[in-house]
């Protein structure tokens, strides 16, 4: 995507949410990158005035009306699931709701969080019901349950941070904060929001996260408001990834401004939408490439980290591990394979690795910049009821 595509795509966004400024004529670049942000839909409502190739058009409101009956199924599927105890909805409909029109927002998988003691029970639950498990899935962490092709994602714990008491401190909350409405208050929602986009910085970023963010801090947090949320950010180590997050919206995408994030840094404002531009929605620019090695790099300043990385996306690559379990144990020797001859196959491989480590490190000093949660560092997990460090 060149500069002149980009700056369309932060005009179509701008108009698409705040209805300022003015949309030169858009192309398939543009579309094609809205499509990998996960925003197809976003320009929905402005879609029949602008201008744009016929083709482009009929093809453009094709992806809206498939990402609109998606969420039509999926608030359907919502409504119906068959639980009866306290539950809360994570991200998806409950950052959609900050949306100028939330029928725009793409949904993905429905995401719930229970109390502690109801998580075995919810999961019956669902398998009573007719949904299926996904075994690869299962990662301590949540368990996955498909049926008539929505996904449910039911959170053990949600947290994924560096520091024990951190994780602690933002699901006790969560928990604490479920209500039979099943929507967190304003605050522990934006914080969910936040740790969001901590937990998909270190393997590739959307700007549908980041736009999650934007809406919410543009109806919740307002200078008042920000002492108050600053004290909670602070609890779990993510204070500078929230302002530096909200200062790139504003010199991006159009949000109004605000004086709480004015001490951001622009050369990492700059240097985060450099990122996310280049990875996608959930990395999925970054994972098409046969580029791949940068990411594994990043992970590999820390050896456990790097091997955990391997075995997560060797069970998602190499198919066969779903039918024979005894093979999921050496997933990772199938993705460093996998990796080794993607990087010999390409041209002047010596000179591609020297790129692929200057591109890591880069990232990391990212990372480090903004203060958010490394693999490379361990990550805390709850087991039998104790946060600990991996």
């Amino acid at each position: 995507m060149d500069i002149n595509d980009q700056e369309k795509l932060f005009h179509l966004i701008k108009r698409s949410l705040w209805n300022t400024g003015t949309v030169d004529a858009v192309d398939g670049p543009v579309f094609e990158e809205m499509k990998k942000q996960a925003l197809a839909a976003l320009p929905a409502g402005i879609l029949s005035r602008l201008d744009m190739p016929d083709d482009l058009r009929t093809a453009w409101q094709a992806a809206v009306y498939q990402q609109i009956a998606y969420n039509v199924n999926y608030r359907r599927a919502q409504a119906e699931l068959p639980l009866a105890v306290p539950y809360a909805i994570l991200k998806g409909v409950t950052a959609a709701q900050y949306y100028p029109h939330p029928e725009y927002r793409a949904m993905g998988d429905i995401d719930i969080i229970t109390r502690r003691e109801d998580y075995q029970a919810t999961c019956a639950s669902l398998l009573a019901a007719g949904y299926a498990e996904s075994p690869d899935h299962d990662n301590g962490r949540h368990r996955a349950f498909l049926k008539n092709g929505i996904t449910v994602e039911v959170h053990a714990y949600f947290a994924s941070l560096n520091d024990p008491r951190q994780a602690q401190y933002l699901d006790d909350l969560i928990i604490e904060s479920i209500t039979p409405s099943h929507v967190l208050p304003d605050p522990v929602n934006g914080l969910v929001l936040l740790e969001h986009i901590s937990q998909h910085l270190e393997n590739g970023l959307g700007l549908r996260q980041i736009i999650d963010w934007m809406m919410f801090v543009h109806q919740c947090l307002p200078d008042q408001e920000w002492p108050s949320f600053r004290q909670m950010a602070n609890q779990i180590g993510l204070e500078t990834l929230a302002v530096t997050v909200t200062r790139m919206c504003e010199m991006y995408l159009g949000l109004p401004e605000r004086q709480w994030c004015k001490g951001a840094n622009y050369k990492v404002c700059d240097q985060l939408m450099e990122f996310i531009l280049s990875s996608g929605n959930f990395g999925i620019k970054l994972t098409s490439d046969a580029d791949v090695g940068e990411t594994i790099l990043t992970y590999s300043w820390g050896p456990v980290a790097a091997l955990k990385y391997l075995q997560e996306r060797g069970l998602e690559n190499w198919k066969i591990t779903r039918r024979v379990a005894f093979l999921r144990p050496f997933a990772w020797l199938y993705q460093a394979g996998r990796y080794l001859f993607k990087g010999f196959c390409q041209d002047e491989a010596l000179k591609t690795l020297r790129k692929q480590y200057s591109g890591a490190k880069k990232r990391k000093r990212l990372l480090d910049a903004l203060a958010v949660k490394q693999k490379s560092k361990g990550l805390v997990v709850y087991k039998n009821g104790k946060y600990i460090k991996e």
